[in-house]
């Protein structure tokens, strides 16, 4: 009775025990782990189930013999790049990945719809990237921008409507008093928002109560500010766009005429003998600075003209068939006229904050060709005189940490999450490597990135 009592007890061990998760190995790449450390030649990277088990030279990283092999000599091993800024629209989650992009932030978008979608992604009803969302962004009593609408009533908190930078819609709550703002980021963390957007027309009263609460809550503030240095002062830790670079350092130069004089480009009267105090402030108080250089300045650069034919190519892919033409249309469309000057005292502001320690991150504020816009952000970062080493940083590690992910994204590290993009040539002689994918490993599965032209968004999204 005892051995049959024991063989029973053995047999229930078995069918209890889960199955042991499969070893996969990526074996003799480069690695560029994404930590800033230097590159790993022949290198090992152990992956079991969705996550990392370890990653390190050839010869001191051990795994199963049963482990299966992928031999990745001459190619390059990074992190799932990350585009931690952009506002999704319901054609762009097969495009991401595509271009090895894993994850997203999606910052400032109907907040219900932003919850559906990410439930959608994470179970897989819809192919595509993590999302972390904000949900509709927190802005003050009265738009600054001209063009805002009546308020919209399907949502709480009254959204209004604003024209963008780039001329697409922006939406914002209306807050009127600090205790709004309190109330209003409650509302957004109970609905387990990942991150909290700020929108111009804030007080610094209200800014300051809405990163306290974001930060009780446990999640990052992210977004527009009207002066990047006095939202510091009051706690918010990153930089959207390079206005408000410019609005601050105005404001020091003249005050309110000097910012009503600078306009839609305060850029451009800038003085950049007033970077330095500016930058030392700035790191200091551990601030990402988000330029959105794709979005708003390629047309200063040559890369304007480069994005274009590749748009006037993309779009004749026919796996592309769910895209709107109309979408399709934005891609083709003129871009802005050039500013080369204010773009030169943008690209010295940026590589000087690098230099400093800053961190900078590529996130494409949406824009067009979702994907390969992020390839570009890094190509600009570089061109502005930014490290390759760093560019990635900023699609990576840093991307990761603005949106509060780091514990599990943004490095190639034993623990994380085994979201990985392999690609076939060495992006720190040449940053415009990235764009060659030639592996897409997301939560430990190797994908298929092959667009479906019939690909459409079980869960639309509402036009207002």
């Amino acid at each position: 009775m005892m051995k049959w009592l024991a063989v029973c007890f053995v047999l229930i061990g078995c069918l209890i025990t889960p199955a042991k998760a499969q070893v996969v190995v990526l074996d003799g790449g480069t690695l560029i782990d994404g930590t800033g450390r230097n590159p790993i030649t022949n290198a090992v990277v152990v992956i079991e189930g969705n996550r990392i088990k370890a990653a390190g030279a050839k010869g001191q990283v051990s795994y199963p013999q049963n482990a299966r092999v992928i031999k990745t000599d001459g190619k390059f091993i990074l992190p799932g790049l990350i585009d931690a800024h952009i506002h999704l629209k319901d054609h762009m989650p097969p495009m991401f990945l595509r271009y090895g992009v894993t994850t997203v932030g999606d910052t400032n978008n109907h907040t219900e719809w932003s919850v559906a979608q990410r439930d959608a992604l994470k179970t897989g009803r819809i192919k595509g990237p993590r999302l972390f969302i904000s949900g509709v962004a927190a802005g003050g009593a009265v738009p600054t921008a001209n063009g805002a609408t009546t308020p919209s009533k399907t949502e709480p908190f009254s959204p209004y409507t604003r024209p963008g930078s780039d001329g697409l819609p922006v939406f914002a709550v209306s807050l009127k008093t600090v205790d709004e703002a309190r109330a209003y980021v409650r509302s957004l963390l109970a609905k387990h928002v990942d991150v909290v957007k700020v929108d111009l027309g804030l007080t610094q009263e209200q800014l300051r109560a809405i990163v306290e609460e974001a930060t009780k809550g446990g999640v990052p503030v992210v977004g527009h500010s009207q002066n990047i240095q006095k939202a510091a002062e009051v706690g918010l830790k990153y930089m959207e766009h390079t206005d408000t670079l410019g609005r601050a350092l105005l404001e020091q130069m003249g005050g309110p005429e000097k910012v009503k004089e600078g306009g839609a480009t305060p850029e451009r009267l800038m003085d950049p003998k007033l970077f330095e105090p500016l930058i030392q402030f700035l790191v200091k108080q551990g601030v990402y600075v988000n330029p959105t250089l794709v979005s708003r300045w390629r047309s200063s650069t040559p890369r304007g003209e480069e994005f274009a034919k590749a748009a006037n190519e993309i779009v004749k892919d026919p796996g592309l068939a769910f895209v709107p033409a109309e979408v399709k249309k934005g891609w083709l469309a003129p871009d802005r006229a050039p500013e080369k000057e204010s773009y030169a005292k943008v690209a010295e502001f940026l590589r000087k904050y690098s230099a400093a320690g800053g961190k900078v991150l590529a996130a494409t504020d949406a824009g067009p060709l979702p994907g390969l816009s992020l390839h570009y952000e890094m190509q600009m970062l570089v061109d502005a005189g930014i490290p390759p080493m760093k560019a990635i940083q900023g699609a990576t590690l840093w991307a990761a940490e603005s949106i509060g992910q780091q514990k599990d994204l943004g490095s190639i590290e034993g623990g994380k999450l085994a979201d990985i993009t392999v690609v076939d040539a060495n992006p720190l002689n040449d940053i415009s490597a990235t764009r060659k994918v030639a592996m897409v490993i997301k939560d430990g599965k190797m994908l298929d990135t092959t667009y479906d032209p019939a690909f459409r968004n079980p869960i639309p999204r509402p036009t207002r």
